[in-house]
C-alpha cells in the first residue's frame, strides 16, 4: 500500500470520528497528514530538476514566526512557571514537522526578537559573560532565512544590536534603515534564495517608528524611510537586477492599525496593507508588529497580483505557514498560480529537545536571576484596577519617577492589569512584569495648559457609555499603555463629557491651576518622544533625561526599603466620574 493511500484512509476515518480528530489536528501530526496528502499526486520532476518545462509547477512553503520578544523557552520568567502558550522551542518542533513534508521551504521572522521579557533583557543588560543572545543561537540552529529588525531592537543601544548581529550566522534585513544623511542602507535590505531552479527574495522593511521612539539611541546615526517608498525602491530591484521569480516582504509592520506618532517626515507605522495592494511584484507579505493572527487573506495587488499575507500573532504563539503554488510561463517567467496560509498554535506541542539543550544554560541563569528576592511587603500589591482607580501599585512608578528627577509632577501607565504580588517576597520577576518595557525617564517642562491637554488625550481610553454592571466601558482602539495617571496633581476625569470637556477638577497644592501655570513633569522615553499621540509635549523643554531602566530604578527603590508598604508612595489623587 502506498503512503498516499495510508494518508486517504486515515483522513476518511478521521471523518468518521471529528470529535477525537478534532483534537489530533491541534497538534503537529496534522502539518504531517494535510500536507503529505497535498503532495500526493503531484508531478515528482520538478522536484527532482527544478521546472524548467512549460506547465511545471512546484510549490515554495513560507514558515514564519513575528514578535517573540524572548519567548526562547516555555517558561513564565515574571511568575516562575511553565508556560504552555509561547516558545520558539515549540515553533521548533512545527519547523520539523513542516520540513519534514516539504521539500522547498523558508523560515523567516518578522521583527521585535532582541527586547520583551525577563529573558532578553537579561542577557542585554545583566549576563556577566556577554553571551551570544539565545534567540540568535536558535536561529542558527534551525537555519532561519532571514529575520528583519523591529523597532525593539534598538531599545538597548546599537553597539548590542550590532555586536549580536556580528555573532550570528543568521541574515538580518532592514532595507528602509539607512545610515544617517543617505539612502544607502545600513543592514543589508534583503536576501536571494535559490530553489529548485527559480529565485526568491526576501525583502526586508521595519516600521519607521523607532526613530521616535529610540531616538536618543539612533539620531544622527540612522535614518528610518517610508516602508512603501523602500517597497517600492527594492521591489524593482529584486525584480530586475537579481531576476527574482518569488518576492516576499518580510516586515515589522501591521497590515493595518494606523499610525500612533505623529511626525509629518516618517512614512506610516503600518503600511502593509499599502504595500501588498501598491507595489508591483510583490507575492507574500510576512508582517508583524501589532501583533495580531491573520491568515486566509489575500489582497488584490497592483497588476491584479494575488499577494498573501501571513501574521503568526505574538511571542512565538504560532508558526505561520504559507504555501505558493509557482508555475512556469511558457515564456520562462513564473507566476504564482495559488497561495493559501495558515497559522499553527504551538500549545499542545512540545518543546523541541534540541533547542532545550541548547539555551538549558541560558535558562537556568535566567531563573535564577529573577527570582531574587529584593524585598518583602505585608501589603497586597495588584494593579487589576489600577484603569479604573489610583492604586498604590502604580503610585510606586510614580513616586520612584519623582524621587530619580524631582519633578513636581510624574505621569505612568498601567502596563499590565494582571500583575499581583505580596505579601510576602517581592522579586525581580514581579517588578518586570509591573514593568515590561525599557524605557528611560525624562524631566520635562510644562504648562497647566500642557497638562489639562494631556489628561483629555489619555481620557479617551474610555468612551462615555457604562456596562451593565455600571463600569466605564474601554475605547477598544485606545491601547491601556497609552492611559496615563498623572500623580502631582489632583483631577477629576468625568467620562460622561465629550472628550476635550472631561477635566473637571484640576489642582495643584489645592490651588486651581491656570493655563499658564508651569510645572516639571517626569514620564518616560516612549511618552516623551511622541509615543501614543501626545502631541503636547512634543516642544516641551528637557530638563533632564536618565538613560537606565525605570524598571531597574524601582528595583534599586524597593532593595533600599527592604520592607515595602503602601504607605511609602501611596497618594489617592484622581478618580473618574461616570
Amino acid at each position: 500500500m502506498t503512503n498516499c493511500k495510508v494518508l486517504k484512509i486515515i483522513l476518511m476515518t478521521a471523518a468518521l470520528f471529528p470529535v477525537t480528530w478534532k483534537h489530533v489536528f491541534r497538534v503537529p501530526v496534522c502539518l504531517f497528514l494535510l500536507a503529505g496528502l497535498a503532495n500526493c499526486g503531484q508531478e515528482q520532476s520538478a522536484h527532482q530538476s527544478g521546472f524548467p518545462e512549460s506547465g511545471d509547477s512546484l510549490k515554495i512553503t513560507v514558515m514564519a514566526t513575528a514578535d517573540v520578544h524572548g519567548w526562547v523557552r516555555a517558561w513564565d520568567y515574571y511568575r516562575d512557571r511553565e508556560e504552555v502558550r509561547y516558545a520558539l522551542s515549540k515553533v521548533a518542533t512545527l519547523v520539523d514537522s513542516v520540513r519534514s513534508v516539504h521539500e522547498h521551504t523558508l523560515l523567516l521572522d518578522a521583527g521585535d526578537w532582541l527586547q520583551g521579557n525577563p529573558f532578553a533583557e537579561f542577557f542585554a543588560m545583566h549576563d556577566p559573560l556577554n553571551r551570544h543572545y539565545p534567540f540568535l543561537a536558535v536561529t542558527d540552529h534551525l537555519e532561519f532565512d532571514a529575520i528583519v529588525l523591529g523597532n525593539h531592537e534598538f531599545n538597548f543601544g546599537l553597539d548590542y544590536l550590532n555586536r549580536q548581529i556580528g555573532m550570528t550566522s543568521t541574515p538580518v534585513i532592514g532595507a528602509n534603515i539607512y545610515h544617517h544623511g543617505t539612502d544607502e542602507p545600513a543592514y543589508p535590505p534583503y536576501v536571494i534564495r535559490d530553489m529548485a531552479g527559480i529565485r526568491v527574495a526576501v525583502v526586508g522593511l521595519t516600521t519607521p517608528g523607532s526613530a521616535v521612539w529610540d531616538r536618543p539611541r539612533v539620531e544622527g546615526i540612522l535614518d528610518f524611510g517610508d516602508g512603501l517608498e523602500a517597497a517600492h525602491r527594492f521591489v524593482q530591484e529584486v525584480r530586475e537586477e537579481h531576476r527574482a521569480d518569488l518576492v516576499i516582504i518580510l516586515a515589522h509592520s501591521g497590515l493595518d492599525g494606523g499610525t500612533s506618532y505623529h511626525r509629518e517626515d516618517l512614512g506610516d507605522e503600518n503600511f502593509g496593507r499599502a504595500v501588498g495592494e501598491q507595489v508591483p511584484g510583490v507575492d507574500l507579505l510576512v508582517l508583524g508588529h501589532t501583533h495580531r493572527t491573520i491568515d486566509d487573506v489575500v489582497l488584490e495587488g497592483a497588476e491584479g497580483r494575488e499577494v498573501g499575507v501571513i501574521q503568526p500573532g505574538r511571542w512565538a504563539s504560532h508558526l505561520g505557514v504559507a504555501e505558493l503554488k509557482l508555475v512556469r510561463n511558457e515564456d520562462g517567467s513564473v507566476r504564482v498560480a495559488g497561495i493559501s496560509t495558515v497559522n499553527h498554535s504551538v500549545e499542545n506541542v512540545r518543546e523541541h529537545p534540541d533547542i532545550v539543550a541548547l539555551t538549558r544554560e541560558a535558562h537556568e541563569d535566567v531563573v535564577a536571576f529573577v527570582t531574587e528576592t529584593m524585598a518583602e511587603t505585608d501589603d497586597v500589591w495588584s494593579a487589576r484596577e489600577a484603569r479604573r482607580t489610583d492604586t498604590p501599585i502604580i503610585d510606586l512608578i510614580q513616586t520612584v519617577q519623582k524621587k530619580q528627577t524631582g519633578a513636581q509632577l510624574s505621569a505612568a501607565a498601567a502596563f499590565n492589569t494582571s500583575v499581583t504580588f505580596g505579601p510576602g517576597a517581592v522579586t525581580r520577576g514581579d517588578i518586570a512584569l509591573l514593568y515590561p518595557y525599557y524605557n528611560t525617564l525624562y524631566k520635562l517642562e510644562v504648562t497647566g495648559e500642557q497638562i489639562r491637554s494631556f489628561l483629555e488625550h489619555t481620557s479617551q481610553y474610555y468612551t462615555s457609555e457604562t456596562d451593565e454592571h455600571g463600569r466605564p466601558v474601554v475605547n477598544r482602539g485606545w491601547p491601556g499603555f497609552n492611559f496615563d495617571m498623572l500623580a502631582g496633581v489632583h483631577y477629576v476625569l468625568d467620562l460622561r463629557n465629550p472628550p476635550g470637556e472631561r477635566v473637571t477638577k484640576l489642582t495643584y497644592e489645592e490651588e486651581p491651576v491656570a493655563d499658564d501655570d508651569r510645572f516639571t513633569l517626569a514620564v518616560n522615553s516612549y511618552r516623551a518622544e511622541g509615543g501614543g499621540g501626545f502631541d503636547m509635549l512634543q516642544d516641551a523643554p528637557v530638563l533632564m533625561t536618565i538613560d537606565r531602566s525605570v524598571g531597574d530604578m524601582i528595583l534599586e527603590f524597593i532593595q533600599e526599603k527592604e520592607v515595602l508598604q503602601h504607605d511609602d508612595v501611596f497618594e489617592e489623587n484622581w478618580h473618574l466620574a461616570y
